[in-house]
């Protein structure tokens, strides 16, 4: 199941639908045809979240299955004043964090680049990925902290705005700002230059 196999509209974490409040309400007294809806609803967008923090197709199908069994166990407990997706996007956020501790391998954004679907990522700096051998980004991007990677991948992969990021980490805007700035600077000083690849 690449990311994206089919084109699809982008989705915002920032408010829950009625129609999402209903489903996920009448999934969470066992309404399995409800939960099926959000299921198809957002399940390209979870598995983009998590086929960029992990190293392969099968690792994020993997995931993407305990992401949505975690979702159904849960959901019984989730509140409709705040946004499924954001919601969910949590729960992903917890279950690559688990993957990660359990299996003590980096998480590489360098699948991202080299993966058919990379049209879609924004470039962060006037190409400063471009600009660089694969060697070089993935050195570089190894060195940022889980939640720099995590900003980074929201932001200029699946192109969420300062405020959606915000809300999917649980952080002020100014804070994710922060966040990004910090990582795109250690990027700079870690990527060459136009001038320094000549």
């Amino acid at each position: 199941m690449p990311p994206n196999s089919q084109p699809s509209p982008p989705v915002s974490p920032d408010g829950t639908t009625d129609e999402d409040a209903v489903l996920a309400v009448r999934a969470g007294k066992g309404d399995t045809a409800a939960f099926g809806a959000l299921y198809d609803r957002y399940v390209e967008a979870v598995y983009r979240y998590v086929y960029y923090r992990v190293h392969s197709d099968t690792d994020a199908e993997d995931l993407v299955s305990d992401v949505f069994m975690r979702a159904l166990r849960a959901i019984p407990r989730y509140e409709p004043r705040q946004a499924f997706l954001a919601w969910l996007y949590r729960i992903a956020r917890n279950a690559v964090i688990d993957r990660a501790r359990r299996t003590r391998i980096q998480i590489s954004f360098e699948d991202a680049l080299a993966h058919p679907g990379v049209d879609q990522i924004v470039e962060p700096d006037a190409g400063l990925l471009a600009l660089a051998d694969k060697e070089t980004v993935r050195a570089a991007i190894a060195r940022l902290t889980p939640l720099q990677q995590e900003v980074i991948v929201l932001r200029f992969v699946e192109g969420y705005s300062t405020s959606e990021i915000a809300n999917l980490v649980g952080k002020r805007e100014g804070t994710v700002r922060g966040i990004q700035f910090r990582a795109l600077e250690m990027l700079r000083t870690l990527i060459p230059s136009r001038e320094a690849l000549a």
